[in-house]
């Protein structure tokens, strides 16, 4: 087979996380199919280029959002007679293809986040996810809360999704005293501190947890950080305003963007994990975080309960009181704490992204498959000279 993975979605932390993990595992675990890896820069290239014989590395300048340049992706992938094409992002996708589209589908904001998004994004985002999984041959779901609101959206999809969860990465452990150290004296963090790892989009709902955090008692703020490990935007400034505005500046520390690299220590030295998330098709910081042995403390929304089991705890995230009460509970009983921790680490071995590449290999195996059978079955028979 040749296939075709789109990573032009690498700069977003989600889903670029999603296509790093698995065309790193793809090349471990296939020698045998040819991939063709479309990066948007050359930098990019440059930076995740798998340097393998059956992996060629090249650069698809069409931006992610151009639909003007349609035309000139059917063009390109007919040029490299694919016979599967991977949209590793749907709300980025060929209207129209010469070979088989699977489609990953890593949120669904538009079935479940409709109000925070802006008009432009709304409209884009329904067309595009409408075509995406309407033309799809196969379509991945990172979840079931994904596969049933993609089920609802569009009811015929059903016998042609897949569910097929995220792993967690095998730098994920219980990291020492040492490199938590090291990580430390890098965030200028000084006290235990409360996680959060993801962005500042409306949707991930991180203004609640700066205002539960500064209803905590003083006694117990003395002592404790919120670090918010998340990419500093402009557009976000009312969000990284907020803690000045609850006289709490001085616990509250904005991260910036952190390295995957930093990221195992990082949640290694949190006394807690938090994600408050209105949504979310899956919720991979929480499988992290419970894979270095943190507990886990989240909101009962989206496929987060269906990811993290019975070893987190959750709350209501569109509760602030609710967010401040599990965060209380969290912070002063350290027998809960461990609880947690040693349930969380048993639950993260259930994910694995060797696991996820072996069954969307399968999905590949399993669409080329078919297709040859339905190319066949198209094919007109000879008429018999005897006849």
């Amino acid at each position: 087979m040749r296939i075709g993975i789109d990573a032009r979605s690498l700069h977003y932390e989600g889903v670029g996380r999603y296509i790093k993990e698995l065309i790193r595992n793809l090349s471990a675990l296939d020698r045998s199919n040819e991939y063709i890896v479309y990066f948007l820069s050359e930098q990019s290239l440059m930076e995740n280029a798998v340097k393998q014989s059956n992996f060629h590395n090249t650069v698809l300048q069409i931006g992610i959002y151009d639909l003007h340049k349609q035309p000139c992706l059917y063009y390109r992938l007919y040029r490299d007679n694919l016979d599967i094409f991977h949209a590793t992002d749907h709300w980025i996708v060929p209207f129209i293809a010469t070979c088989p589209v699977v489609v990953t589908v890593n949120d669904v904001l538009v079935m479940t986040a409709r109000k925070n998004l802006s008009c432009k994004v709304l409209i884009y985002g329904t067309i595009v996810t409408r075509i995406a999984l309407s033309t799809a041959k196969r379509i991945i779901a990172v979840s079931d809360f994904a596969r049933k609101e993609v089920v609802e959206m569009i009811p015929r999809t059903e016998k042609k999704i897949s569910v097929i969860y995220h792993g967690v990465g095998e730098e994920f452990t219980p990291h020492g005293d040492s490199e938590i150290s090291v990580i430390r004296k890098k965030y200028q963090i000084d006290k235990r501190y409360i996680l959060y790892v993801g962005s500042l989009k409306s949707h991930k709902n991180v203004p609640r947890i700066i205002e539960a955090f500064s209803r905590l008692p003083v006694s117990v703020r003395q002592k404790t950080d919120l670090v918010i490990a998340a990419r500093l935007e402009s557009r976000f400034s009312n969000v990284i305003k907020l803690p000045s505005l609850f006289g709490i500046e001085n616990n509250v520390r904005f991260a910036g963007y952190v390295p995957t690299r930093d990221l195992p220590a990082l949640y290694s030295g949190a006394d807690a994990f938090i994600l408050p998330s209105l949504t979310e098709c899956f919720g991979l910081p929480i499988i992290e975080a419970m894979a270095c042995g943190v507990p886990v403390m989240a909101s009962k929304a989206g496929a987060i309960p269906e990811i993290g089991g019975d070893a987190g705890i959750y709350f209501d995230p569109e509760s602030t009181d609710d967010i401040y009460h599990t965060m209380l509970r969290m912070l002063t009983d350290e027998g809960l704490r461990k609880r947690l921790s040693d349930m969380g680490l048993e639950r993260s071995k259930n994910f694995s992204w060797k696991i996820t590449a072996q069954k969307i290999l399968q999905v590949y195996e399993d669409v080329y498959r078919q297709n040859r059978i339905l190319k066949q079955e198209r094919q007109p028979v000879e008429s018999s000279p005897y006849l």
